[in-house]
C-alpha cells in the first residue's frame, strides 16, 4: 500500500466553530434544520470554500448564500 499525501491542512477548533456558526446562522436564516440534508449539502459547500482557501467569515456567507455569483448581474 502506498503513501497518500493529503494537501490540505485539518480543521482545527477555531475552523470548526467559524464553519459551524457560519452554517447555523444559514440555518436559522432559511428556517432549515440542522440535520436536514439541505443543511449537510451546505456544510459540505462550506468546507470545501474553506479548503480552498476562503478564509473570510462574510465571504464564506456571500458564497453559501450565492450572493457572490450576484455580482454584475443585472
Amino acid at each position: 500500500m502506498g503513501t497518500i499525501f493529503w494537501p490540505k491542512d485539518p480543521l482545527d477548533g477555531n475552523d470548526m466553530t467559524l464553519l459551524t456558526s457560519i452554517l447555523r446562522r444559514w440555518c436559522e436564516r432559511y428556517q432549515v434544520e440542522l440535520t436536514a440534508e439541505e443543511s449537510s449539502r451546505k456544510a459540505k459547500e462550506l468546507v470545501e470554500w474553506f479548503e480552498f482557501g476562503v478564509k473570510d467569515r462574510i465571504e464564506l456567507e456571500e458564497l453559501i448564500d450565492d450572493k457572490h455569483w450576484l455580482v454584475g448581474r443585472i
